[in-house]
């Protein structure tokens, strides 16, 4: 190990993740009007991580779309967010799902709506939570925990845990 450094850098490292997959965002067609409907796809291939991703429980992955209206508020009802990953209860002992992709392999959102106004653009984007399974334990425990000190640390893990996430994509694309 160079200068007796051990760097473990994986799922928190976003260059690193950037490095691993190829995303790409595709519409139907490039201008929409009134009544038209969008048909937009984001496509997350797992080009080079080399092993499923993510790759163990505590990671998610986040793919969002939504519509956003010419002063950038999100439409009402045009939120569509799907997760990729491996989840378990907090106990370990049931998977909830398992949606990782293997090596090589490719995970498709597909996303329809219907143009209800002019001016909008569509918002795309993947959000990685490297310790989301750390956030669901630690909200978990602050519910039972009574003693103030306890309380304290899991609120600090908890802060620290919720600040890991980044941006892996975002795009907007005017449609109409």
């Amino acid at each position: 190990m160079p200068d007796r450094r051990h760097l473990w850098r994986g799922i928190h490292d976003p260059e690193m993740v950037r490095a691993g997959v190829t995303v790409r965002l595709t519409l139907d067609k490039e201008r929409y009007q009134v009544g038209d409907r969008v048909e937009a796809m984001i496509t997350l291939t797992n080009s080079g991580v080399g092993h499923y991703f993510p790759t163990y429980v505590t990671p998610k992955v986040l793919v969002r779309f939504e519509l956003m209206d010419g002063k950038g508020r999100s439409l009402k009802d045009s939120v569509q967010e799907e997760r990729i990953g491996r989840e378990v209860t907090l106990d370990l002992s049931q998977e909830v799902f398992d949606t990782r992709i293997p090596p090589g392999n490719t995970y498709s959102v597909s996303y329809v709506r219907t143009i209800s106004q002019s001016g909008l653009r569509l918002k795309a984007s993947i959000v990685v939570s490297p310790d989301d399974f750390y956030i669901r334990f630690f909200e978990a425990k602050l519910q039972e925990t009574k003693t103030r000190k306890a309380r304290a640390l899991l609120h600090e893990a908890l802060g620290a845990a919720r600040t890991s996430s980044f941006i892996l994509f975002e795009e907007e694309v005017v449609l109409s």
